[in-house]
């Protein structure tokens, strides 16, 4: 939960300024970490479809919070890179459990 909760701070945050790298922006790549964390927090206390959804439904929230904060703004490639981040989780630990599997079978 503190998780969320630093995720709608930060994506409320008025003219808030990501680092950038030799004049590119690297702030899809802080949406996609940042959901990945979620995804892995989530996961642990959730079924795994449901992570998903609520990650999903907190990565739209969050951008569309963005629309009446002063200094900000909406952008739908935020919310995919969030997704991005969600589902590296969902397949890295969806491998990792078939992994699991097929050692304990041998």
């Amino acid at each position: 939960m503190c998780w969320v909760i630093i995720i709608f701070f930060l994506a409320g945050y008025p003219s808030l300024k990501t680092p950038a790298i030799k004049d590119i922006s690297i702030d899809k790549l802080y949406h996609l970490i940042v959901f990945f964390i979620l995804g892995i927090l989530e996961y642990r206390v959730l079924k795994r479809n449901l992570f998903f959804i609520i990650g999903c439904g907190i990565a739209v929230v969050a951008e569309l919070q963005q629309l009446i904060i002063p200094g900000r703004d909406f952008e739908i490639l935020d919310i995919v890179a969030g997704i991005i981040g969600l589902l590296l989780v969902y397949f890295i630990l969806k491998w990792r459990s078939a992994v699991k599997n097929a050692i304990s079978k041998t």
